[in-house]
C-alpha cells in the first residue's frame, strides 16, 4: 500500500463468485462493538455467499487483493421505496484513510443514478465516530437518532439514521 495521500490504482467492480472468501473475510474481520450491535449473521461463507451473491455488491481491488466492497438491497421490502436502496460498507483496516471507501461510494452513487435510484440510507452506531464523519464528509445527512437502541459493552448506545439524495 502506499502512504496516505498517495493515489491508489484501484479497479472498481461487481463482485464475481472468486471475491467470496475474501469478502467473507474482510466481513468477519472489520466488525466490532464500537461499529455493530451485534455478531454478523453470516457466520460461514456458505450463509455469506446466500446474503450476498454474485454481482451483488461493487468491489475496490488493488493488484488482486479486495481492499474493500459496498452492498445495497436491490429488493425493498415494499414497491414504494423501489427508488430507496439500504447500503452497508465495509473496508480492510490497512485500507482504511485511503481513499477506498470514497471512491466506492462515488461508483454506487454513479450506479444508482444510472439506475434511478433517489435514495441512498444506512445506519451507523453513535460509538462509529469515524464512520459518522466519512459519511458526513459524502453529504449524508442525520435523518434520525434512536436514543439508546443498543445495550452494548455495559453501555447504551445511540443509532443514527443517514441518508443522502440522488439529485
Amino acid at each position: 500500500m502506499t502512504k496516505r495521500g498517495h493515489n491508489l490504482m484501484i479497479t472498481y467492480r461487481y463482485s464475481v463468485a472468486a471475491d467470496l472468501p475474501a469478502l467473507f473475510a474482510i466481513d468477519q474481520t472489520i466488525w466490532n462493538s464500537q461499529n455493530s450491535p451485534g455478531p454478523m449473521l453470516a457466520q460461514n461463507l456458505a450463509t455469506y455467499a446466500q446474503n450476498y451473491p454474485v454481482g451483488s455488491q461493487l468491489v475496490a481491488v488493488q493488484d488482486e487483493q479486495i481492499l474493500g466492497m459496498i452492498s445495497w438491497n436491490p429488493m425493498p421490502p415494499f414497491m414504494s421505496m423501489r427508488f430507496t436502496w439500504d447500503i452497508g460498507i465495509g473496508i480492510l483496516p490497512q485500507a482504511q484513510h485511503q481513499g477506498v471507501g470514497r471512491g466506492l461510494m462515488t461508483k454506487l452513487k454513479a450506479e444508482a443514478r444510472r439506475l434511478g435510484i433517489h435514495r441512498l440510507e444506512l445506519r451507523v452506531l453513535a460509538t462509529n465516530l469515524v464512520a459518522r464523519q466519512f459519511y458526513a464528509q459524502l453529504g449524508f445527512q442525520v435523518e434520525s437518532v434512536a436514543r439508546e437502541a443498543f445495550y452494548i459493552d455495559g453501555h447504551f448506545v445511540d443509532d443514527y439514521g443517514l441518508a443522502y439524495l440522488i439529485d
